[in-house]
Protein backbone atom coordinates (compact mmCIF):
# COMPACT_ATOMS: atom_id res chain seq x y z
CA UNK A 1 0.00 0.00 0.00
CA UNK A 2 1.58 3.00 -1.06
CA UNK A 3 0.92 6.62 1.10
CA UNK A 4 1.79 10.02 0.43
CA UNK A 5 2.37 11.63 3.96
CA UNK A 6 0.93 14.76 3.33
CA UNK A 7 -1.30 15.80 6.37
CA UNK A 8 -0.31 19.16 7.61
CA UNK A 9 1.60 20.06 4.26
CA UNK A 10 0.21 23.52 4.10
CA UNK A 11 0.98 24.40 7.06
CA UNK A 12 4.89 22.47 6.38
CA UNK A 13 5.22 24.13 2.74
CA UNK A 14 9.06 23.07 3.28
CA UNK A 15 9.17 24.17 6.92
CA UNK A 16 10.43 27.41 6.33
CA UNK A 17 6.79 29.17 5.49
CA UNK A 18 5.04 28.81 8.73
CA UNK A 19 4.97 31.63 11.08
CA UNK A 20 5.91 34.31 8.10
CA UNK A 21 4.96 35.08 4.56
CA UNK A 22 8.26 33.82 2.15
CA UNK A 23 8.85 36.57 -0.02
CA UNK A 24 11.85 35.16 -1.42
CA UNK A 25 11.84 33.70 -5.32
CA UNK A 26 11.27 30.25 -5.08
CA UNK A 27 11.21 27.58 -7.82
CA UNK A 28 11.73 23.68 -5.83
CA UNK A 29 10.89 20.24 -7.18
CA UNK A 30 11.95 17.67 -3.49
CA UNK A 31 11.33 14.25 -4.12
CA UNK A 32 12.02 11.74 -0.82
CA UNK A 33 11.59 8.15 0.26
CA UNK A 34 12.57 5.60 2.59
CA UNK A 35 12.18 2.28 4.06
CA UNK A 36 13.30 -0.38 5.96
CA UNK A 37 16.14 -2.44 4.57
CA UNK A 38 16.39 -5.31 7.04
CA UNK A 39 13.96 -7.45 9.06
CA UNK A 40 10.66 -4.95 8.62
CA UNK A 41 7.31 -4.58 7.83
CA UNK A 42 7.18 -0.94 6.45
CA UNK A 43 4.80 0.21 4.63
CA UNK A 44 6.19 1.81 1.39
CA UNK A 45 6.30 6.05 1.51
CA UNK A 46 7.27 8.80 -0.47
CA UNK A 47 6.88 12.71 -1.20
CA UNK A 48 7.30 14.16 -4.35
CA UNK A 49 6.14 18.01 -4.79
CA UNK A 50 6.97 21.66 -6.16
CA UNK A 51 7.36 24.54 -4.44
CA UNK A 52 6.14 27.83 -6.25
CA UNK A 53 7.01 31.11 -4.38
CA UNK A 54 7.08 34.73 -6.12
CA UNK A 55 6.74 38.00 -4.30
CA UNK A 56 4.52 40.68 -6.28
CA UNK A 57 3.03 38.45 -7.72
CA UNK A 58 -0.07 38.34 -8.98
CA UNK A 59 -0.18 41.43 -8.18
CA UNK A 60 1.91 44.63 -6.62
CA UNK A 61 2.31 44.17 -2.74
CA UNK A 62 0.89 40.83 -2.87
CA UNK A 63 2.86 37.42 -2.78
CA UNK A 64 1.67 33.89 -4.10
CA UNK A 65 2.87 30.21 -2.85
CA UNK A 66 1.52 26.97 -4.20
CA UNK A 67 2.60 23.47 -3.04
CA UNK A 68 1.66 20.71 -5.48
CA UNK A 69 2.24 17.46 -4.90
CA UNK A 70 0.21 15.55 -7.97
CA UNK A 71 -2.83 14.11 -5.78
CA UNK A 72 -2.38 17.34 -3.11
CA UNK A 73 -2.45 20.94 -4.01
CA UNK A 74 -2.28 24.00 -1.85
CA UNK A 75 -1.96 27.84 -2.48
CA UNK A 76 -2.11 30.78 -0.10
CA UNK A 77 -1.80 34.35 -1.15
CA UNK A 78 -0.93 37.14 0.99
CA UNK A 79 -1.55 41.15 0.53
CA UNK A 80 0.85 43.33 2.48
CA UNK A 81 -1.15 46.15 4.10
CA UNK A 82 -0.26 49.81 3.10
CA UNK A 83 2.66 48.26 0.42
CA UNK A 84 5.06 47.10 3.58
CA UNK A 85 5.87 43.93 3.96
CA UNK A 86 5.76 44.08 7.91
CA UNK A 87 2.01 43.52 8.12
CA UNK A 88 0.02 40.67 5.81
CA UNK A 89 -3.15 38.74 5.41
CA UNK A 90 -3.92 36.03 3.56
CA UNK A 91 -5.91 33.23 2.85
CA UNK A 92 -5.15 29.92 1.24
CA UNK A 93 -6.95 26.95 0.03
CA UNK A 94 -5.92 23.16 -0.41
CA UNK A 95 -6.65 19.34 -0.60
CA UNK A 96 -6.20 15.73 -1.88
CA UNK A 97 -5.98 12.20 -1.88
CA UNK A 98 -4.34 10.00 0.54
CA UNK A 99 -3.46 13.59 2.73
CA UNK A 100 -4.95 11.85 5.95
CA UNK A 101 -4.82 8.23 6.30
CA UNK A 102 -2.47 6.14 8.35
CA UNK A 103 -0.06 3.05 8.67
CA UNK A 104 -0.18 1.99 12.93
CA UNK A 105 2.61 -0.05 13.76
CA UNK A 106 2.94 -1.76 17.75
CA UNK A 107 6.33 -3.14 18.46
CA UNK A 108 7.76 -2.93 15.02
CA UNK A 109 4.61 -4.88 13.19
CA UNK A 110 2.71 -3.57 11.21
CA UNK A 111 -1.10 -2.89 11.51
CA UNK A 112 -2.05 -4.07 8.21
CA UNK A 113 -5.64 -4.28 9.35
CA UNK A 114 -5.81 -1.15 11.05
CA UNK A 115 -4.78 0.71 7.98
CA UNK A 116 -6.89 3.12 6.47
CA UNK A 117 -6.90 6.31 3.21
CA UNK A 118 -8.21 9.73 4.12
CA UNK A 119 -9.02 12.47 1.61
CA UNK A 120 -8.88 16.33 3.39
CA UNK A 121 -9.70 20.03 1.81
CA UNK A 122 -9.09 22.89 3.76
CA UNK A 123 -9.25 26.35 3.84
CA UNK A 124 -7.95 29.37 5.95
CA UNK A 125 -7.38 32.82 6.72
CA UNK A 126 -4.85 34.27 8.34
CA UNK A 127 -2.97 37.40 9.82
CA UNK A 128 0.94 37.47 9.53
CA UNK A 129 3.13 40.43 11.53
CA UNK A 130 6.77 41.25 10.85
CA UNK A 131 8.28 43.25 14.12
CA UNK A 132 11.60 45.11 13.32
CA UNK A 133 14.12 44.27 15.91
CA UNK A 134 17.58 45.43 16.34
CA UNK A 135 18.70 42.23 15.69
CA UNK A 136 19.42 40.70 11.97
CA UNK A 137 17.37 37.72 12.91
CA UNK A 138 13.16 38.42 11.65
CA UNK A 139 10.87 38.11 14.89
CA UNK A 140 7.40 36.71 12.73
CA UNK A 141 4.23 36.28 14.75
CA UNK A 142 1.41 34.49 12.42
CA UNK A 143 -2.29 33.90 13.38
CA UNK A 144 -4.47 31.66 11.79
CA UNK A 145 -8.06 29.99 11.34
CA UNK A 146 -8.67 27.12 9.43
CA UNK A 147 -11.33 24.62 8.33
CA UNK A 148 -10.54 20.68 6.95
CA UNK A 149 -12.96 18.60 5.85
CA UNK A 150 -11.19 14.70 6.55
CA UNK A 151 -12.73 12.05 4.63
CA UNK A 152 -12.38 8.30 5.07
CA UNK A 153 -12.37 4.58 3.47
CA UNK A 154 -10.87 1.55 3.87
CA UNK A 155 -7.76 0.05 2.32
CA UNK A 156 -7.73 -3.07 0.39
CA UNK A 157 -6.33 -4.84 3.88
CA UNK A 158 -8.34 -2.87 6.33
CA UNK A 159 -10.71 -6.01 8.45
CA UNK A 160 -12.52 -5.53 11.37
CA UNK A 161 -11.95 -1.31 11.64
CA UNK A 162 -14.32 1.14 12.86
CA UNK A 163 -12.95 3.96 10.34
CA UNK A 164 -13.31 7.36 11.48
CA UNK A 165 -16.48 9.28 10.26
CA UNK A 166 -16.01 11.61 7.93
CA UNK A 167 -15.99 15.30 9.84
CA UNK A 168 -14.60 19.03 9.78
CA UNK A 169 -11.95 20.13 12.18
CA UNK A 170 -11.79 23.78 12.79
CA UNK A 171 -8.48 24.79 14.53
CA UNK A 172 -7.18 28.07 15.88
CA UNK A 173 -3.03 28.58 15.28
CA UNK A 174 -0.92 31.22 16.70
CA UNK A 175 3.00 30.83 15.95
CA UNK A 176 6.07 32.64 16.66
CA UNK A 177 9.61 32.30 14.50
CA UNK A 178 12.15 34.19 15.69
CA UNK A 179 15.12 33.68 12.93
CA UNK A 180 14.84 30.96 10.83
CA UNK A 181 16.66 27.78 8.91
CA UNK A 182 17.87 27.99 5.19
CA UNK A 183 15.66 26.03 3.52
CA UNK A 184 17.18 23.12 1.17
CA UNK A 185 19.54 19.79 1.68
CA UNK A 186 22.65 21.97 1.35
CA UNK A 187 21.55 24.65 3.54
CA UNK A 188 24.50 26.02 5.79
CA UNK A 189 23.36 28.74 8.13
CA UNK A 190 20.72 29.88 10.60
CA UNK A 191 19.06 29.99 14.15
CA UNK A 192 15.76 29.71 15.03
CA UNK A 193 13.12 29.87 17.94
CA UNK A 194 9.89 28.70 16.61
CA UNK A 195 6.51 28.06 19.00
CA UNK A 196 3.34 26.84 17.91
CA UNK A 197 0.47 26.92 19.94
CA UNK A 198 -3.48 25.33 18.56
CA UNK A 199 -6.77 24.23 19.51
CA UNK A 200 -8.99 22.33 17.27
CA UNK A 201 -12.58 21.29 17.52
CA UNK A 202 -14.18 18.71 15.14
CA UNK A 203 -17.73 18.18 14.84
CA UNK A 204 -19.70 14.96 14.22
CA UNK A 205 -16.43 12.98 14.97
CA UNK A 206 -16.96 9.69 16.35
CA UNK A 207 -14.78 7.16 18.18
CA UNK A 208 -12.76 4.67 15.87
CA UNK A 209 -10.67 1.84 16.19
CA UNK A 210 -10.57 -2.16 15.98
CA UNK A 211 -14.56 -3.50 16.21
CA UNK A 212 -15.07 -3.83 19.92
CA UNK A 213 -12.17 -1.59 21.22
CA UNK A 214 -12.88 1.59 20.07
CA UNK A 215 -10.35 4.14 20.66
CA UNK A 216 -11.85 7.31 23.06
CA UNK A 217 -14.31 9.82 20.86
CA UNK A 218 -11.55 13.29 21.37
CA UNK A 219 -13.80 15.76 19.73
CA UNK A 220 -11.69 18.95 21.10
CA UNK A 221 -7.64 18.24 21.79
CA UNK A 222 -5.05 21.03 21.96
CA UNK A 223 -1.61 20.99 21.11
CA UNK A 224 1.54 22.94 21.42
CA UNK A 225 5.18 22.90 20.00
CA UNK A 226 8.53 24.95 20.71
CA UNK A 227 11.57 24.14 18.84
CA UNK A 228 15.38 25.59 19.39
CA UNK A 229 17.63 25.01 16.24
CA UNK A 230 21.18 26.25 14.96
CA UNK A 231 23.04 25.70 11.91
CA UNK A 232 26.14 26.86 11.68
CA UNK A 233 29.17 26.58 8.88
CA UNK A 234 32.76 25.89 10.25
CA UNK A 235 35.01 25.84 7.87
CA UNK A 236 34.21 23.13 5.24
CA UNK A 237 32.12 21.43 8.02
CA UNK A 238 28.62 22.51 8.88
CA UNK A 239 26.94 21.71 12.42
CA UNK A 240 23.37 21.43 12.77
CA UNK A 241 21.26 20.94 16.57
CA UNK A 242 18.18 21.19 17.69
CA UNK A 243 16.08 20.88 20.70
CA UNK A 244 12.14 20.29 20.05
CA UNK A 245 9.20 18.79 22.20
CA UNK A 246 5.42 18.95 21.90
CA UNK A 247 2.77 18.52 24.04
CA UNK A 248 -1.18 17.30 23.94
CA UNK A 249 -3.84 17.18 25.78
CA UNK A 250 -6.97 14.62 24.11
CA UNK A 251 -4.90 12.85 21.80
CA UNK A 252 -5.75 10.22 19.35
CA UNK A 253 -3.73 8.06 16.68
CA UNK A 254 -5.09 11.42 14.10
CA UNK A 255 -3.81 14.02 15.90
CA UNK A 256 -0.99 12.41 17.66
CA UNK A 257 2.86 13.82 16.76
CA UNK A 258 4.33 11.33 14.08
CA UNK A 259 7.99 10.79 14.77
CA UNK A 260 10.58 8.24 13.01
CA UNK A 261 12.08 7.90 9.93
CA UNK A 262 15.08 9.57 7.98
CA UNK A 263 12.95 11.99 6.75
CA UNK A 264 14.62 15.64 6.69
CA UNK A 265 12.86 19.13 6.29
CA UNK A 266 9.48 17.21 6.82
CA UNK A 267 8.73 17.94 10.22
CA UNK A 268 4.79 17.93 9.33
CA UNK A 269 4.97 14.74 7.71
CA UNK A 270 7.40 13.42 10.46
CA UNK A 271 10.17 14.77 13.12
CA UNK A 272 13.56 12.74 12.26
CA UNK A 273 14.80 9.86 14.37
CA UNK A 274 16.97 7.69 12.23
CA UNK A 275 16.10 4.18 11.75
CA UNK A 276 13.10 4.13 12.38
CA UNK A 277 10.01 3.83 10.20
CA UNK A 278 8.90 6.82 8.80
CA UNK A 279 6.17 8.01 11.39
CA UNK A 280 6.29 5.02 13.13
CA UNK A 281 5.87 6.60 16.74
CA UNK A 282 2.73 8.65 17.54
CA UNK A 283 2.59 10.57 20.95
CA UNK A 284 0.72 12.80 22.62
CA UNK A 285 3.65 14.31 24.12
CA UNK A 286 7.48 13.73 22.97
CA UNK A 287 11.13 15.59 23.52
CA UNK A 288 13.69 15.32 20.56
CA UNK A 289 17.31 16.18 20.19
CA UNK A 290 19.03 16.35 16.78
CA UNK A 291 22.46 16.78 15.83
CA UNK A 292 23.64 16.48 12.70
CA UNK A 293 27.76 17.18 11.59
CA UNK A 294 28.26 17.63 7.51
CA UNK A 295 32.01 17.67 6.24
CA UNK A 296 32.62 18.75 2.68
CA UNK A 297 34.69 15.82 1.27
CA UNK A 298 35.33 16.76 -2.36
CA UNK A 299 34.65 19.41 -5.04
CA UNK A 300 34.01 17.18 -7.34
CA UNK A 301 30.04 16.99 -7.76
CA UNK A 302 30.44 19.05 -3.93
CA UNK A 303 30.43 15.76 -2.21
CA UNK A 304 29.80 15.92 1.16
CA UNK A 305 29.62 13.20 4.71
CA UNK A 306 27.03 13.57 6.91
CA UNK A 307 26.77 11.77 10.43
CA UNK A 308 23.33 11.86 12.68
CA UNK A 309 22.37 11.41 16.41
CA UNK A 310 18.62 11.90 17.71
CA UNK A 311 17.50 10.95 20.57
CA UNK A 312 13.60 11.09 22.19
CA UNK A 313 11.57 10.87 24.33
CA UNK A 314 7.61 10.22 23.57
CA UNK A 315 4.36 9.20 25.52
CA UNK A 316 2.63 6.87 23.31
CA UNK A 317 -0.85 6.34 22.28
CA UNK A 318 -2.57 3.43 20.91
CA UNK A 319 -1.91 1.46 19.14
CA UNK A 320 1.35 1.67 21.40
CA UNK A 321 0.85 1.23 25.17
CA UNK A 322 0.45 4.20 26.23
CA UNK A 323 3.68 4.90 28.58
CA UNK A 324 7.19 6.46 27.81
CA UNK A 325 9.45 5.23 26.03
CA UNK A 326 13.26 6.28 24.69
CA UNK A 327 13.77 6.08 21.13
CA UNK A 328 17.87 6.34 20.00
CA UNK A 329 18.91 6.59 16.23
CA UNK A 330 22.47 7.21 14.37
CA UNK A 331 23.43 7.83 11.05
CA UNK A 332 25.37 8.65 8.48
CA UNK A 333 24.82 9.82 4.81
CA UNK A 334 26.36 11.38 1.12
CA UNK A 335 25.28 14.48 -0.09
CA UNK A 336 26.69 15.29 -4.17
CA UNK A 337 24.85 17.27 -7.35
CA UNK A 338 24.24 15.25 -10.27
CA UNK A 339 22.36 15.78 -13.53
CA UNK A 340 20.58 19.18 -14.09
CA UNK A 341 22.27 20.58 -11.18
CA UNK A 342 19.96 18.21 -8.49
CA UNK A 343 21.01 17.67 -5.17
CA UNK A 344 21.08 14.06 -3.73
CA UNK A 345 21.02 13.17 -0.44
CA UNK A 346 21.00 8.96 0.43
CA UNK A 347 20.90 8.29 4.39
CA UNK A 348 21.38 5.48 6.24
CA UNK A 349 19.79 5.01 10.00
CA UNK A 350 20.20 2.79 12.62
CA UNK A 351 17.13 2.40 15.25
CA UNK A 352 19.09 1.12 18.61
CA UNK A 353 15.40 0.39 20.36
CA UNK A 354 13.62 -0.44 17.34
CA UNK A 355 11.88 -3.85 17.48
CA UNK A 356 12.16 -5.83 14.40
CA UNK A 357 10.70 -9.54 14.19
CA UNK A 358 11.57 -9.89 18.02
CA UNK A 359 14.70 -8.36 17.87
CA UNK A 360 16.09 -4.93 18.45
CA UNK A 361 17.77 -2.54 16.03
CA UNK A 362 16.26 -1.17 12.64
CA UNK A 363 17.94 -0.14 9.51
CA UNK A 364 16.26 2.20 7.22
CA UNK A 365 17.15 3.43 3.90
CA UNK A 366 16.59 6.58 2.56
CA UNK A 367 16.63 9.16 -0.93
CA UNK A 368 15.89 12.70 -1.18
CA UNK A 369 16.24 14.83 -4.20
CA UNK A 370 15.88 18.57 -4.35
CA UNK A 371 16.23 20.83 -7.60
CA UNK A 372 16.00 24.30 -7.42
CA UNK A 373 15.62 26.07 -10.70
Amino acid sequence: MKHFFLCGIFVLIAGSAAAQVDIDRRRVLLLATGGCVANGDEAVSGIGALWFNENHYPWTNTALRIFYAGIFVDAELSWFVGGQTNTAVGAGAGGGFFADGLTPYRDGDRLTREEFYGDSANGRVFLNQTIPNPTPLPLNLRATYAVVGQFYREASSTKNLTLPNDHLVQSVFAEMRFGGIEPGLAARRGAEVYLLAEANYRSGFDAFGPVGAEYDAESKYTRLFGSLALKLPVGPATVYGRLCGGLGEHIDQLSAWKLGGNLINFDAVTLTIHGYYTREIFAEDFGLANLMVGQKLADWHELTGYLYGDWAVAHTVPPGDGDWRNYFGVGAGVGFRTVFNTRVLVAYGYGFNARRRDTRGGHELSLALEKQF
